[in-house]
């Protein structure tokens, strides 16, 4: 399954940034066909919905973040997450991308699905549905078939929140074993990753407490929200997007924990260019996050109330 990632990843890459401006003549465009996937007479089944809870971290790339259960594995490279279970037959990738506000979603998706066919892929797909990804509207393709010898089934989604951004999903499962994996257990999965996407705009606005007091002290400390499993990843969302009053970039250690009442909190030692401060974090408590006077940042916060 390695190899599967490996594959999944090169093709992201070689996919990605080809859709940022238009191709110079419609017959360059890859045509986009779509063979319908033989339907077969299947027994009801009842998929239940599945709700993560709290045991996610959050995992913030540009333009959106995206909710990982701490039982999977994932590996970024650039802007794409790769996500896979532990017995390897399931396997997610996501991709945020610069986009032309022009090209088709369902030409996205298979711009993709030609690439990995051009890898020893062989697919058939599906007609486009319309989904939903954080209110956004976007478009799933089904598809099944195999990439290499490995039996794959699964869905690929494109959806794009504004003019100049889109993100690609595709997830599969291996059905060399199960051929009903995708269909009872996998397609309600990648769901309910779905329903973890965030999008987030990196271009907003710095807001710069006017406190001066505020993550310096104990009794005023930054609320990123969370708790005891999920608040750490918080915690490092909100220090990544941090930055040194003239845009520097920062390194941060987490110091230890201390009692403030009733509340824990964590202190982290950030330093940089003539910086260095203790900052105080409370990941049980939540109000949007601002800078500290003397900082500043990469763009709006990513976090919102969990």
């Amino acid at each position: 399954m390695k190899k599967i990632t490996l594959i999944l990843v090169v093709c992201l890459q070689l996919a990605c940034g080809i859709f940022s401006t238009p191709e110079p003549t419609p017959t360059q465009q890859p045509s986009v066909t779509f063979t319908p996937i033989p339907t077969a007479t299947e027994k009801p089944t009842s998929i239940p919905e599945i709700d993560f809870g709290d045991m996610t971290q959050l995992v913030v790339l540009n333009g959106y973040t995206i909710g990982v259960p701490i039982l999977y594995e994932y590996q970024i490279n650039n802007n794409i997450i790769i996500i896979s279970d532990e017995t390897g037959t399931f396997t997610i990738s996501f991709s945020g991308e610069e986009y032309d506000g022009v090209t088709p979603l369902a030409q996205i998706i298979e711009v993709y699905l030609q690439s990995l066919e051009k890898r020893d892929g062989q697919f058939e797909r599906g007609q486009p549905e319309d989904i939903m990804v954080d209110g956004e509207k976007g478009i799933a393709i089904h598809i099944i078939g195999q990439l290499g010898n490995v039996p794959l089934e699964g869905t690929a989604v494109a959806v794009s929140p504004n003019s100049d951004f889109v993100l690609f999903g595709l997830s599969t499962s291996t059905i060399s074993v199960n051929k009903d994996l995708w269909k009872d257990e996998h397609k309600s999965l990648f769901e309910a990753f779905l329903e973890t996407v965030k999008f987030v705009d990196t271009t907003g606005s710095c807001i710069i407490s006017s406190d001066n007091t505020y993550g310096y002290t104990e009794e005023n400390p930054i609320k990123v929200g969370g708790d005891f499993i999920n608040g750490p990843s918080r915690e490092r969302a909100y220090l990544d997007n941090l930055l040194g009053p003239n845009g520097e970039m920062l390194s941060y250690e987490r110091q230890g924990s201390l009692m403030r009442g009733d509340v824990i909190l964590d202190a982290y030692q950030v330093t940089g260019s003539g910086i260095n401060e203790t900052l105080y974090i409370d990941m049980y408590d939540f109000e949007g996050p601002q800078a500290p006077i003397g900082f500043t940042c990469k763009g709006e916060f990513p976090l919102t109330t969990p």
